[in-house]
């Protein structure tokens, strides 16, 4: 049984009838050892052999068989199987002692059968004494011999108690068991991962594990923000990115969070989902478009009184109503203050004109919404999203929920339907994604720019200090810039002979730009003003040389 697996949460939930089960077993238990019949037990002992090791299951054999059963039944009156009825034959271990017990409603029966079953049997074993009276056990015949005759009992036999209370026990346990896993299954719950894939017809974008609320609250931050290392804040991250392939580049984009029935897990689906967008560098808007339960503005612990309801009427602007939140990136609209005719709104083309008007404000809009089944609400917002997120429970969404949600969204939904399973054990299905490993320790500033620390050399390998002077070749018109260094190996490369059969390349020197050199020197007019080298060389500190013929 896993911890979050079915069978664990049949248990929590039909364990109380489980017991309920059990104790009526038990009740019943006691009440069948009540009022069983007193019985009468009359006993007898006799010791089989005295010289050679008996074979006791043949004497147990015996006894019931005609030759003695039948013989004590006539001497009483009764039938085999009747006289048989209330037969016990014990063999006292270690010994060769043979007990027999016969149990009657009344005790004087009890007597008067066991003794004919004694006397059949001895008379069978010891034929030569059949007219005697049985012999005392000290005798030295070879034959079976009574140690002790039948008694008379005085008080009735009581049954055990604590046997039929266990045992009782035992099978209300497992009766209420059984009776829990049918209940279970005719409930109808999601089965698994694939299972809700099949009622919905779509691929599961994610499956979130099960992570317990703050003690003492109702509404606590979302995961993101309370733990955002855990299992479950992994889980939406990776619906995050399931996601961002459909997010739209050019227009904002508007994603619906709603589900078949109430208390499935949309609000925090709606709001995980927000904070992780805006943790990855969108805007993002969330819209609590639940009228009947808003809660939203409670878990970013923002003020409510103005919100959706205020734009929808008309007294204010987009800006004026959004509440900025500790996630940058993220602000909320709060439902604001509600009555019964806001709700109609929400069906009316203000809807389609606030969500205009809020896709100018950020990249993506990410609607709360009323449960499919509870309101029309959601059908509305649909109709006017570009993406629907339909969440499950695995706790509490029936399948039947599943089909009929769906039914309502299918004339409002085109193929941007998805999705997401809470609360999913890894035995059903769902992923179990890795913890992330946050550092508490601030690592060291990083200096930009600074150099290397390196080895002073000493005074006498001190070389002195140069200073490379850049050095243009071209022409007037297109040239390109060298240091010193590049043109005076240029200069050896052409004494060399080499210059003529490759071209020159440019040697990068940060924070300068090289310009790629001309073909051919353009012819310069008469009337053109030209430079001389020395006053080039005074005005922009660098030498000009004529490229070389």
């Amino acid at each position: 049984m896993t911890i979050y697996g079915r069978s664990a949460r049949t248990l929590r939930r039909y364990g109380p009838w489980t017991m309920v089960v059990a104790a009526a077993a038990v009740a019943a238990a006691y009440g069948i050892n009540r009022s069983v019949p007193a019985e009468y037990r009359s006993e007898a002992s006799i010791l089989v052999e005295t010289r050679t090791a008996p074979d006791l299951e043949t004497e147990r054999a015996l006894v019931r068989s005609d030759a003695v059963a039948l013989s004590a039944a006539q001497r009483v009156g009764l039938g085999k199987s009747e006289m048989l009825g209330g037969l016990e034959l014990e063999v006292v271990p270690g010994t060769t002692v043979l007990s027999l017990v016969y149990s009657a409603d009344n005790r004087f029966t009890a007597q008067v059968r066991a003794r004919a079953l004694v006397e059949a049997y001895l008379n069978y074993r010891n034929p030569a004494t059949a007219s005697q009276a049985p012999a005392p056990a000290s005798s030295s015949a070879a034959g079976p011999q009574l140690i002790s005759p039948p008694s008379l009992p005085t008080e009735p036999y009581t049954r055990p108690l604590l046997p039929d209370l266990l045992a009782g026990f035992g099978a209300g346990l497992l009766l209420g068991a059984g009776t829990a896993l049918i209940r279970a299954r005719s409930r109808g719950l999601i089965r698994s991962r694939e299972d809700f894939e099949r009622l919905a017809g779509t691929t599961v974008l994610a499956t979130v594990p099960r992570a317990g609320r703050p003690a003492g609250t109702t509404t606590g931050l979302p995961m993101l923000l309370r733990d955002p290392g855990s299992p479950a804040a992994e889980a939406y991250r990776y619906l995050r990115a399931r996601l961002h392939p459909t997010l739209r580049t050019s227009a904002a984009t508007t994603i619906l969070v709603t589900s078949p029935g109430d208390r499935q897990g949309r609000t925090a689906v709606a709001s995980n989902l927000a904070v992780a967008l805006a943790q990855a560098g969108r805007s993002v808007v969330l819209v609590d478009a639940d009228l009947r339960r808003p809660v939203q503005h409670q878990v970013f612990q923002v003020p409510g009184d103005y919100g959706l309801t205020t734009l929808l009427d008309g007294d204010a602007t987009v800006s004026e109503v959004l509440e900025d939140t500790t996630v940058p990136g993220l602000r909320v609209l709060p439902a604001g203050h509600r009555t019964g005719e806001h709700v109609d709104l929400l069906e009316g083309p203000q809807l389609a004109r606030v969500l205009r008007a809020l896709q100018e404000h950020c990249d993506v809009v990410v609607l709360d919404s009323a449960a499919v089944l509870s309101a029309s609400d959601a059908i509305a917002l649909a109709a006017l999203s570009d993406h629907v997120l339909l969440v499950g429970d695995f706790r509490r969404t029936s399948r039947g929920s599943v089909r009929r949600a769906l039914a309502e969204l299918a004339e409002v939904t085109d193929g941007n339907l998805n999705t997401v399973l809470l609360n999913l054990p890894k035995s059903a299905g769902g992923l179990a994604p890795r913890p992330r490993e946050i550092s508490s320790v601030a690592p060291a500033p990083f200096l930009y720019g600074k150099p290397a620390a390196r080895p002073a050399p000493d005074d006498e390998d001190a070389a002195p200090p140069s200073l490379t002077v850049p050095v243009v070749h071209g022409t007037a018109v297109s040239s390109t810039l060298y240091s010193s260094a590049a043109a005076l190996a240029a200069e050896d490369a052409s004494d060399a002979g080499d210059y003529d059969d490759e071209e020159p390349t440019s040697a990068f020197i940060p924070g300068l730009f090289p310009v790629p050199l001309g073909d051919e020197a353009p012819e310069s007019s008469g009337t053109e003003e030209t430079t001389s080298e020395s006053e080039e060389e005074d005005r922009t500190g660098t030498a000009v040389l004529e490229p070389r013929s």
